[in-house]
Formats: C-alpha cells, structure tokens, sequence
C-alpha cells in the first residue's frame, strides 16, 4: 500500500479496486470515525480529463444531501494524488448480493428501487444525471440504508462536459436505446438503467445479453426482454409492472419522472411488507444471504451483533423476536 495517510485520516485497509484507482476504509482521527478514501492514481491524475471528473464527483456529492446518497467529506490532492473522503458504507452492493442466490425476495426489490429511484430524483431535480446506474453501484449498508454510489461518470450542467461528441459512457448492459445510437442521455435513460437493474435483482438474470460486445449492443437497441414474471412467477404483477415500463423503447412512455417511479415502488413496497420496516428486512436479507460484515454465530440459530454501545442492534432483536415467536407457536401446537 503505497499511502498510509490521507489528510487526517489513516489507511486501514483496501476494499475495492477499479481501472483508475482503489477505495479504501481509513479511520479519521480527530473526528473519531470511519470513512471511505477512493484514491486515484498519479498516472490517472495526470490526465486532466480523468481528474476533472474526479472533482467533478466530489462536487456533486458535497452539493447534495440524500439518504441514499453518499455524503463527501472532503477532496485532498496529494503527492500527485487525487482523494475523495466519504462516508463509509459497511455492507454489500447488489452484485454480491445476487451472487450467494438466484434473486431477491419481491419486497426487497421494492424497497431497494424506491430509494434508488428516489435518490436519482434528487439528482434530476438538482440538474444531475447518474448515467451509470448498475447493480454494483447500489450498496445494501449493515443497517439496511440503500446507498447509490459512484457519480464518477454523472453529468453536472455547472461543470464543462468532458466526454466528446459521438462518445457514449456508462456500461453497455444498462445504458438505454437512444442512447446507444447518439441521442444524450436523460433523465429517461437514467430510468432505463434503474429498470435493468430492477429487473436483474428481481428476476436472477439481465434483460438484455449476448456473448460479445456487439450482440449484447444490438440486444439492447433491438431486442424484447422476456416479461418479469416468466423469470420470475412469484413477483407481483403491480411490481413486474412497474419494472417494464421502466424499459419502453419509447422514452416518453417510460415513468415520467424517477420520482414517479419512487412513489410506485414505495406502494408496492408497503404492500409486501406487511409493516415492517423496509431497513430492517434489507438488514436481514444481508444476513440471510451471509453478506452481514462478520457478524458472530451462537451455538442455536440466533445471529447476534455487538451494537456500537455494547448491547443488542435492532435487527437483533427482531431475531431474537421471532425465534421466540416460533417457540411460542410450537408449544401451543404441542397442547
């Protein structure tokens, strides 16, 4: 590890690494907290292009404030370095979500695609698009907060546009029809890739695939995805619909506005829930799929935490809650 300290905060660990640069989880010392220092490296910082859209990044960031965003604490450049300082998400992103199992529950869709399009409306109405919306960037934390990541690639009308004319960004898998064949992008492709990624937790497999680059781009400009629930049978028609129009061709028949789209999956959402609380059964789903950062296993199935102040978190006793719950049943079925 090259750096052991980035302004006030310590290097504890890498955590990920990507083609420009490493995130790292640091401890901030004078504030006593952790936090998340994404690097990028002197060769890349170099590159005035690379590097303006860094601090283009960390500016969008700091300018906004939402739930489901993540909150930037600073912008340090150093030894020809360029580091962002943000807060530290201790959880696990959609991909390894649906790596330890085929797809999500119905209910954790909903309630994982309201937050995310309620934070890209957030976006939207501050003139920002994400353009780069994708399973990967999307963190469950250990709480249950949802948290839309990565505006390395956002486009800020208060910032000079650094990408060329003709040039498309973003991953191809998510990025919209029009898009691909030279129309900007908008708010509508935004939607689009918040529909494939609904549609990727929801049903297990992508809308749109081909096994070479330019198949999987002709997919996507022409091709129909299979309905939701032929993957899927189990989920909700009012769900299934709700993903799919996000994936019209037509971008005004697409939802109107990502904040349209929040307010129908928060009702489907509410409706799958049955009361309970959308953080507390995204906070389960991590450890039912043994994505909960090192929790400590008792010799019976009941999973326990240590909370920050020494005792039991929330989620914990929602365990204990249910396990009680069981036995309680079990005796009267017994009488």
């Amino acid at each position: 590890m090259a750096v052991r300290k980035v302004g006030s905060c310590r290097i504890l660990r890498e955590v990920g690494r990507g083609g420009m640069g490493v995130v790292y989880e640091a401890y901030q010392d004078g504030l006593d907290r952790r936090v998340a220092v994404k690097a990028l490296d002197a060769k890349s910082a170099r590159q005035a292009d690379l590097a303006e859209r860094f601090r283009r990044e960390g500016r969008a960031c700091a300018r906004i404030r939402h739930p489901s965003l993540i909150v930037v604490h600073d912008l340090v450049e150093k030894d020809e370095g360029l580091y962002l300082v943000t807060e530290f998400v201790d959880g696990a992103d959609l991909l390894d979500a649906l790596g330890a199992g085929p797809r999500l529950p119905a209910e954790a869709v909903a309630a994982i695609g309201a937050r995310v399009a309620d934070a890209l409306d957030c976006l939207h109405r501050s003139a920002i698009l994400h353009r780069d919306v994708k399973p990967s960037n999307v963190m469950i934390a250990r709480e249950g907060e949802v948290k839309l990541m990565d505006l390395g690639i956002a486009k800020d009308p208060l910032s000079t546009d650094l990408t060329r004319t003709g040039t498309v960004v973003g991953t191809p898998a998510y990025i919209a029809p029009e898009v691909l064949e030279g129309e900007p992008a908008s708010e509508a492709s935004d939607v689009w890739a918040a529909g494939v990624t609904l549609y990727e937790i929801a049903t297990g497999a992508k809308p749109f695939d081909g096994p070479s680059f330019h198949e999987l781009v002709a997919a996507v400009r022409r091709a129909r995805p299979l309905p939701v629930r032929e993957r899927a049978p189990a989920c909700p028609r009012r769900l299934a619909r709700a993903i799919e129009r996000c994936l019209a061709r037509d971008p005004a028949r697409r939802w109107g506005t990502a904040g349209a789209l929040a307010r129908e999956l928060d009702a489907c959402a509410g409706r799958l829930l049955h009361g309970q609380r959308a953080e507390e059964r995204l906070a389960l789903l991590l450890v039912e799929r043994g994505l909960s950062p090192a929790p400590a296993v008792a010799d019976g199935p009941t999973v326990r935490f240590t909370a920050p102040g020494g005792g039991l978190d929330r989620l914990t006793w929602a365990l204990v809650g249910a396990l009680l719950l069981a036995g309680a049943v079990g005796l009267l079925a017994g009488r």
